[in-house]
């Protein structure tokens, strides 16, 4: 799939998200709203305030019912039926508004609804599931950045239907979830949920009467699912992981700005008034209940839009540096800059502290631009990699649950988080932010691994312990010659029986057989050997061969490209023949770090130190085998030469029998791969 194709073919999917955006930015027009209504009826201080924060923090409460319950529905009935039903309470969290815009009990409905449509859509995997690999992390930023879209078209539509009367704000947002509900419907299901379901059929043995029994099959198969192997590394180390970067997520300030926005830009006149009135004044109105939009801060809303505009830039922007930069780089400065802003925007929420430097306009506008600053600093990881590392480390089998248990845990957290900053000063609240950031920058350093163009199929190397993993087996001498007989034999027949159709059939079925056979003893044997060793059966003529196996071995390679320096040779010198062979622990005879890794290609070989296991190696030494190549073996040490490294590098193994084995495939790949080819393959086809 080319990139435009898949974005055009999950248009619906961001559309939906678009209307998350719309609901979740319209939390602070209602706070804004309340209030107003509030000018015409004599409620305590304290009890405003408390309906403020219930109106902030009720969105929040929906995920953590429904979240984990959407994973497993959508083990049952598919992620496209559940992002359906996401889709139905985001379009009535909007009637409800439309049919009393004055009733507190009706405006914390729809953020109910609103909370539930949140729960089910943001643990949904149909994007994970049907966009192709390599495009997920820069989809995740486009997910965000129709969020984003969403944020400033509630405001636009808030300042230009608010005349007519608050309703028929409610009513032109409504479009928005109705359009993509009808997109959605028309999509196909996600290809993984497909496959299971044929698996299933095949399994039904009658024909007549299977439709209860599939959906008692999928019944079953959903519980099965509920028992997740936590005790798993490749499990609940990439959820805790998860886990955290969302409470970090959380000092960001980003969710609590999101929230409070129109009441952290009230301009200066509105602010007086606010403070003057007591809640008891009353402002001119249309009709009972709504204000009208004179009573409106309008310059506020101009600057919720520039800055929701902001964010939307780089949120598209995320999408194509995440092609182009490392994650790690990229969320590293943004961590950095955000502490800096939250910084800056204590000292400007404290008037008295800058109050005697600048007048109120100023201030305001200083707020403003920092506050701009602030988002297009978050949006370059602090806000984006939490999701972007749920699509990619959470295990296929399980990951729909999983992600609904994060989402679940994430709410209840921000509902303690937001709920807690209040009760500090506001100045109080970002300076407590920015030193949370800045104590787990060391923490964030040693375990967040590199995603860049990262496909799902890798993601459990990050946290499975580190062992020695061929993904080739090597044909053994007796057959080798056997295999080679064999082409000559079919080559022959074919030659002479050109005309013949069965035959020839025939014998390329003996021929595919043949090749099988022999892999799979050679697999066997090597297994039998060499027990601390785990081999994958494919050859690299199947690799060359079979487009999965092609994408495999891409990712392979991309992942020890990312663990590898972002100077080191594999990101300077990509290679599309490039195969990777295996990759294991050594030891190095010398230096402060003496644990590293080996890493082997068709074409070089690749020692380096370890800094953190399967997460991060340096000091790189790279022996190409076009440069005179060498290996020697002494024991459990191997010494790797070339004409660029003429007094070679040592390293270890862990015992002589992985020694032996490793020498043994680099001389494979020195002796019978040359210019990216099998040779003896070359003499065949000839």
């Amino acid at each position: 799939h080319s990139f435009i194709t898949a974005l055009v073919s999950l248009l619906p999917f961001f559309i939906l998200h678009l209307s998350s955006g719309l609901s979740g930015s319209f939390t602070t027009i209602l706070i804004e709203h309340f209030r107003h209504l509030q000018t015409e009826q004599t409620e305590q201080l304290s009890e405003v305030s408390l309906y403020e924060t219930l109106l902030g923090t009720f969105e929040d409460y929906g995920p953590i019912c429904v979240a984990v319950l959407g994973g497993f529905l959508q083990q049952l009935f598919g992620p496209k039926k559940i992002l359906i039903a996401a889709g139905i309470p985001s379009f009535l969290s909007w009637l409800i508004v439309a049919v009393d815009p004055t009733s507190l009990s009706f405006l914390l409905c729809s953020r109910l609804l609103a909370g539930f449509s949140n729960g089910l859509l943001t643990g949904n995997v149909y994007m994970a599931d049907v966009a192709p690999s390599k495009f997920i992390s820069s989809f995740k930023s486009i997910e965000a950045a129709s969020r984003s879209l969403g944020a400033i078209l509630i405001f636009a539509i808030t300042l230009l239907f608010y005349r007519l009367g608050f309703r028929y704000v409610a009513i032109a947002a409504s479009i928005f979830p109705f359009v993509g509900l009808i997109g959605i419907a028309f999509k196909s299901e996600s290809p993984i949920f497909q496959e299971r379901v044929k698996e299933i059929r095949s399994s039904v043995q009658s024909q007549q009467t299977n439709n209860s029994r599939q959906t008692n099959e999928r019944w079953t198969q959903a519980k099965e699912q509920l028992k997740i192997p936590i005790k798993s590394p490749a499990v609940y180390q990439p959820m805790m992981l998860i886990l955290c970067a969302l409470c970090i997520q959380h000092f960001s300030g980003f969710t609590f700005t999101k929230k409070f926005l129109l009441q952290v830009l009230k301009s200066p006149t509105h602010q007086q008034m606010k403070n003057s009135s007591s809640l008891n004044e009353t402002i001119p109105t249309m009709s009972k209940g709504e204000a009208s939009i004179h009573g409106y801060d309008e310059k506020a809303y101009l600057f919720a839009m520039l800055i929701n505009f902001i964010r939307f830039i780089s949120n598209i922007m995320m999408a194509n540096f995440l092609r182009l930069f490392r994650i790690r780089s990229l969320y590293f400065i943004s961590l950095f800059s955000t502490f800096i802003c939250l910084i800056l925007l204590g000292f400007l929420v404290e008037d008295s502290i800058l109050s005697p430097y600048f007048s109120p306009e100023v201030d305001q506008y200083l707020k403003v631009t920092i506050l701009a600053v602030h988002v297009f600093c978050v949006q370059f990881g602090l806000q984006t990699l939490p999701s972007q590392l749920a699509g990619i480390l959470l295990p296929s089998s399980s990951k729909a649950i999983l992600k609904g248990f994060i989402r679940a845990v994430q709410a209840l957290t921000l509902i303690i988080f937001v709920t807690v900053m209040q009760l500090f000063p506001d100045y109080w609240s970002f300076w407590s932010m920015a030193v949370g950031l800045i104590c787990v920058c060391p923490l964030l350093y040693i375990f967040v691994p590199e995603l860049k163009n990262l496909g799902r199929t890798c993601g459990e190397y990050f946290f499975l312990p580190s062992q020695t993993l061929f993904y080739v087996v090597l044909p053994l001498n007796n057959a080798k010659t056997q295999w080679l007989n064999a082409f000559r034999k079919i080559s022959l027949a074919t030659y002479w029986h050109t005309q013949a159709k069965e035959q020839r059939t025939r014998e390329q079925r003996a021929k595919e057989q043949q090749k099988k056979l022999l892999r799979l003893e050679s697999y066997d044997v090597m297994s039998k050997t060499h027990r601390n060793s785990t081999f994958i059966p494919d050859t690299l003529e199947t690799i060359n061969a079979e487009e999965r196996l092609k994408v495999l071995n891409r990712e392979r390679i991309c992942f020890i490209r990312n663990i590898l320096s972002q100077e080191g040779f594999l990101n300077k010198n990509e290679k599309e023949s490039r195969v990777c062979i295996g990759r294991g622990p050594i030891s190095f005879p010398d230096g402060q770090i003496r644990k590293g890794g080996i890493f082997l290609f068709n074409d070089l070989v690749i020692v380096a130190r370890k800094f953190v296991q399967n997460r991060c190696y340096r000091n790189e030494e790279v022996v190409e085998f076009k440069d005179n190549a060498e290996v020697r073996r002494e024991a459990a040490s191997l010494t790797l030469k070339s004409d660029k490294i003429p007094a070679g590098v040592k390293i270890i193994m862990n015992t002589t029998d992985d020694a032996v084995l490793w020498e043994k495939y680099c001389n494979f790949c020195i002796t019978n791969l040359t210019n990216d080819r099998v040779p003896y393959i070359t003499n065949l086809t000839n």
